[in-house]
């Protein structure tokens, strides 16, 4: 069969755009599955009652139903691991496509990390001592560095104090968990812990112990200028970052 010359040229256009679609087509399904293949990594402590495990094993808390309602409201594949506050802190400055909560915003940490900011509220921290010794006078922020302090390593109140001239091994004792600066208290192996009101009190609780057994004797307003966020690692996509940061105005902002 002979075709014509404009025949030709037709039949060329025709399997050229049949080509080229095909290809797009392949493109785009490979751009599906790419999204479809993202997973956000999610990181914790055990902090109550931001974020915790409850009863049965599950991740709860405030911050912690704050935060997934956000991803799934952007419709963001994740999975939420609960881990020692450092590991956790470790995990989200060192591996793209990690978000962190609940972190302080510290202007140490400002260029760290992609920040959405407020998850939580009423956060204050104080210095608490047991009621029962009454050796330890605090009148002023001044007078903190006359006693050992307890604070969870590598979290917000350890670098405050840091700043403040405080040496590890000295006077700022550290710990792996919030739960064990606790347990230095009422062994007084330490003089004071650092830490949020509705959290200090739940711990005595969990112990069986009554709230009294602990006194709050500083609240520090340097410390509490600062809110709590969820913060996303450096080297995760741009626009997997804008999509959080919508849902979280659009939620909880707007």
């Amino acid at each position: 069969m002979h075709y014509s010359q404009r025949t030709r040229v037709y039949i060329f256009i025709f399997i050229f755009i049949l080509t080229f679609t095909s290809a797009s087509n392949v493109n785009e399904q490979l751009s599906t599955e790419d999204v479809a293949l993202f997973k956000l990594s999610v990181v914790t402590e055990n902090w109550y009652p931001f974020n915790y495990l409850d009863k049965n094993g599950e991740i709860a808390g405030s911050s912690t139903e704050r935060v997934k309602s956000i991803l799934e409201f952007a419709n963001i594949p994740f999975e939420i691991k609960l881990y020692p506050w450092q590991r956790s802190y470790s995990l989200a400055r060192t591996q793209e496509n990690t978000l962190i909560y609940s972190i302080f915003r510290s202007p140490i940490r400002e260029n760290m990390f992609h920040w959405i900011c407020p998850i939580s509220s009423n956060n204050v921290h104080s210095v608490y001592k047991l009621s029962a010794r009454d050796d330890i006078r605090i009148n002023t922020k001044e007078d903190l560095i006359n006693y050992s302090i307890n604070v969870t390593r590598g979290t917000f109140p350890h670098e405050h104090f840091l700043g403040k001239g405080m040496k590890e091994g000295v006077n700022l004792q550290l710990t792996a968990t919030n739960e064990a600066n606790l347990s230095m208290l009422l062994k007084k192996r330490v003089d004071l812990i650092v830490e949020v009101e509705s959290a200090i009190y739940q711990m005595v609780k969990d112990r069986g112990l009554p709230e009294d057994v602990i006194e709050k004797v500083y609240t520090s307003e340097e410390m509490n200028q600062v809110q709590s966020c969820m913060a996303i690692s450096k080297g995760t996509p741009q626009h997997i970052i804008n999509k959080i940061r919508q849902s979280h105005k659009t939620l909880y902002l707007d």
